[in-house]
């Protein structure tokens, strides 16, 4: 043992004297990429010594307490295996600095700190039994090697996830508060915190990968070494997105794998964003109600009437006393003391109902008297319940003579008076409600007058004037192609519908773009009988014509009797093997969902028996192509077949075209044609693209091949 130990000694002795140099002679040092390999091992190896540190430290400050045994063979030997993974670690830790993205200033205290580390270790180790005769010394001894690996380690954690890693969850910086909706900001409050969560623990300001920082919008803005981040004129949405959207495994994936992956929400967020402009400013409620963005927000945020209320609830006996068949007064929320308050029927209305509500004029926060008949008076009556967050005064008889009334709201947020006779100038005397931040205007006399200078007075406040379309063309939306069955086993009828009246619908079933005046125009009657790419689109007189709808059909005449796969897809995506391309289910644009094949090392490779000889003339494979994702066309497709397994003769080979740029992801039937032929055994051969294009974001690596079914006829 004693052996053992002197040859491990001398070995830690010996890096460290190699670590100092190294450290000394730092600025001239060149690492080769296989050494870097080396390098890349430090996060697998720095919890060793650390865990060893701290039992050590421990053993130590306990020794020769009563009934814990005295340090010996076992604290000497703790120290000896963590001077020797403390040094190689460190050793480690200084190759991997020399690679880029690292903030030389932030990794300066790091490695100086790392290599004390493992001096202090070498040298507790070395006087072991000479600092352990003094209790004094000994445990001044283990607390400071305790301290110099806290502060060597917080200094590693702050490279690897970012400054304050282990204080964030507590610190008031990173506590969000709640923010209402009609406050909140499309990048600040949707987009940043995805960023600073999955993105910023590589690239900040310590620890800039690709020499991209994303701490500010001005630093997302000039992108990295691979250029901007983003461009929403690419169909893909630029670099951003295209590394999301890469498989896992990838090198070039983000985050990278073992880091916290970006959720289906978080990428729809960053992508409407982009879409939208990549505006860094402005306000979620600018949206329309329909956005992506607005309609995910909804389940993010709080607005006026869920926020948390700092006043006291009113008694459930006075808020039952309230509530009755023409006026409901509930609490907005289970435990909330905030009431909702809607008035119904207009002939049962009298102003009196709404002084009764005074008593609760405290906790009153939304007030909908839509199609009341309201008027000008009882706006003194309204202007009392201090908490009001949302008011509806819509389709009612206000004129605007007393809306000064209304300045006593200093909570409100929202107000409605469409349809009311309210002019642009008596909606001068809101300016001063405070928090207001929606106004809807619309069929009011005001909609229709200039209010230039209000909106100037309002700068917060977004102003709904509603919509008038009487010069604006508008687009007709899709038709709707109805067919539910992808895989056509008899003929079927083409089912092509639009929900407005007189509208004409053109198609083609061979995938061209449909226009007016050469695409057939649809009757019923039309069948499919073959595999075919159906598109269809919308068009009527006054009106903008649609974009297509696009189905692919897919004839499925013979029935394969078993397909014997002869090399094996990819673990990940080997669904439930040769079954799954004859089950007549197609798959989606989900390639992880267990209904496709997908290969990229090998090529697809099947025999296909069939019970009995048939006369066939085609095969189609049905291939997804997402080029972002490295979903391919194939480089080849080859069918072989015949009468004896080991007598096949070639039908048909094709070489798919490749694109010359990304697209959108799509699916597609590659039939491959020949002459008629009696088989009883069919050979299929499908090779993935070997090297990806130079403009592909993957260049010079291998692509995939994803199929879900074929089809004989």
């Amino acid at each position: 043992m004693q052996r053992w130990k002197a040859i491990v000694f001398n070995a830690a002795f010996a890096l460290n004297c190699l670590l100092v140099f190294l450290l000394l002679f730092e600025a001239k040092l060149v690492v080769p990429s296989w050494i870097q390999l080396i390098g890349r091992m430090h996060p697998l190896l720095v919890h060793f010594p650390i865990v060893l540190l701290v039992l050590a430290v421990f053993w130590e400050l306990f020794a020769g307490r009563k009934n814990v045994t005295p340090v010996g063979t076992t604290g000497n030997s703790l120290l000896l295996i963590a001077a020797i993974t403390a040094v190689m670690s460190a050793i480690m830790g200084l190759l991997l600095s020399k690679e880029e993205g690292y903030s030389p200033e932030t990794l300066a205290l790091h490695k100086w700190s790392g290599v004390a580390v493992s001096l202090v270790s070498l040298g507790w180790y070395a006087f072991h039994r000479q600092l352990s005769r003094g209790r004094i010394l000994s445990s001044l001894t283990a607390l400071g090697a305790f301290v110099v690996m806290v502060i060597t380690g917080h200094l590693g954690a702050n490279i690897t996830h970012g400054e304050d890693f282990i204080y964030a969850p507590v610190t008031a910086a990173t506590i969000a508060p709640a923010v209402a909706i009609e406050n909140a900001e499309v990048f600040t409050h949707m987009v940043q915190p995805i960023f600073k969560a999955k993105c910023a623990g590589c690239h900040n300001e310590q620890k800039a990968k690709g020499e991209l920082i994303m701490a500010s919008p001005e630093l997302l803005l000039k992108g990295g070494k691979n250029g901007p981040l983003w461009d929403s004129t690419e169909s893909d949405l630029g670099l951003l997105l295209r590394r999301v959207h890469l498989p896992l495994e990838a090198k070039k994936h983000m985050p990278p794998a073992g880091k916290p992956q970006l959720t289906e929400t978080e990428i729809e967020i960053i992508s409407a964003w982009i879409r939208s402009g990549a505006d860094f400013k402005r306000k979620l409620l600018e949206l329309p109600e329909t956005d992506t963005l607005r309609l995910i927000a909804a389940s993010m945020f709080t607005s006026g009437e869920t926020a948390e209320y700092t006043f006291e609830a009113a008694s459930p006996e006075q808020v039952g006393k309230l509530h009755n068949n023409y006026r409901t007064v509930v609490p907005i929320a289970l435990g909330s003391p905030a009431l909702g308050v809607e008035f119904f029927g207009a002939s049962q209305y009298k102003p009196e109902y709404l002084k009764e509500l005074l008593g609760v004029k405290n906790q009153v926060v939304a007030l909908n008297l839509n199609k009341m008949p309201v008027t000008d008076a009882d706006l003194a009556i309204i202007a009392q319940f201090s908490q009001l967050r949302k008011l509806n005064l819509s389709f009612t008889n206000v004129t605007g003579s007393q809306l000064a009334q209304l300045n006593k709201l200093k909570e409100l947020r929202s107000l409605s008076l469409s349809g009311t006779a309210v002019h642009a100038r008596e909606l001068n005397s809101l300016t001063t409600l405070p928090l207001l931040s929606q106004l809807y205007i619309w069929s009011t006399p005001a909609q229709a007058e200039n209010t230039g200078n209000l909106t100037a007075k309002l700068k917060r406040v977004i102003i709904e004037k509603g919509f008038s379309g009487d010069t604006i063309l508008l687009k007709l939306n899709q038709p709707l192609i109805e067919n539910e069955e992808q895989v056509i086993l008899q003929p079927s009828p083409l089912k092509l519908k639009h929900f407005l009246n007189n509208v004409a619908i053109h198609y083609t079933t061979d995938g061209t773009e449909p226009d007016s005046l050469k695409s057939p125009l649809y009757k019923t009657g039309v069948l499919i009988d073959k595999s075919m790419t159906v598109k269809a689109r919308a068009f009527k007189p006054g009106w903008v014509s649609s974009d297509a709808a696009e189905k692919v059909f897919f004839k499925s005449g013979y029935k394969i009797d078993s397909i014997e796969l002869l090399q094996q897809p990819d673990p990940k995506y080997k669904s439930t093997g040769g079954k799954i391309l004859t089950d007549n289910q197609k798959g989606d644009f989900n390639f992880g969902n267990g209904k496709w094949l997908g290969y990229r090392q090998t090529s697809f490779d099947a025999m296909l028996y069939l019970d009995q000889p048939k006369s066939l003339s085609s095969l189609t494979v049905s291939m997804l192509i997402d080029i972002p994702s490295y979903l391919m066309p194939p480089s080849e497709i080859i069918v072989w077949g015949g009468m004896e397994p080991g007598n096949l003769k070639m039908l048909k080979k094709i070489r798919p075209e490749q694109p010359g740029k990304e697209v959108p992801r799509y699916i597609k039937g590659y039939e491959l044609a020949f002459p008629t032929t009696q088989v009883k055994y069919l050979k299929l051969s499908v090779v993935p693209v070997l090297k990806l294009p130079s403009w592909h974001g993957g260049k010079g690596e291998r692509g995939w091949i994803f199929t879900d079914e074929i089809f004989l006829n």
